[in-house]
C-alpha cells in the first residue's frame, strides 16, 4: 500500500508540473476550466497539493505502523524468551535442591 501512496503522490507531482508547463500565463489561459481561470488553476494546485502531501503523508505512516508493529512482536518474543529462560532457572534450582538433599540424605545414612 506504502508503494501505491508513493505512486500516486508522485503521479500527481508530475501532473500539476505538465499543467503548468502548458499553461506559463496562468492568468490569461489555463486549459481546465474556463470559469475564473486564475481562481480554478489556484484551487487545482491546492488541491492537488494537500492530496500529494497526504498520500505522501500515509506512506510514511503505514511504514512506521509496520516497524512497530515488528518492534512489538520482538518485544513479546523477548518476554517470552526471559519468562522461559526464568522457568528454567526455576526448575533447575528445584532440581540442585534435591539432588543436595539427596546427597545429605546419603552421606548421614553411611
Amino acid at each position: 500500500m506504502k508503494i501505491v501512496f508513493n505512486i500516486i503522490s508522485i503521479l500527481m507531482v508530475v501532473a500539476v508540473i505538465f499543467l503548468a508547463a502548458l499553461n506559463p500565463q496562468i492568468v490569461s489561459n489555463f486549459t481546465i476550466w474556463s470559469v475564473n481561470k486564475i481562481h480554478t488553476a489556484i484551487l487545482t494546485f491546492f488541491v492537488a497539493g494537500i492530496l500529494t502531501g497526504t498520500f505522501w503523508a500515509s506512506s510514511f505512516y503505514l511504514s512506521s505502523r509496520k516497524k512497530l508493529k515488528e518492534y512489538q512482536r520482538k518485544l513479546e518474543k523477548t518476554s517470552v524468551q526471559s519468562t522461559e529462560d526464568s522457568s528454567k532457572v526455576e526448575v533447575l534450582e528445584a532440581k540442585i535442591e534435591v539432588l543436595e538433599k539427596a546427597l545429605k540424605f546419603a552421606l548421614e545414612n553411611k
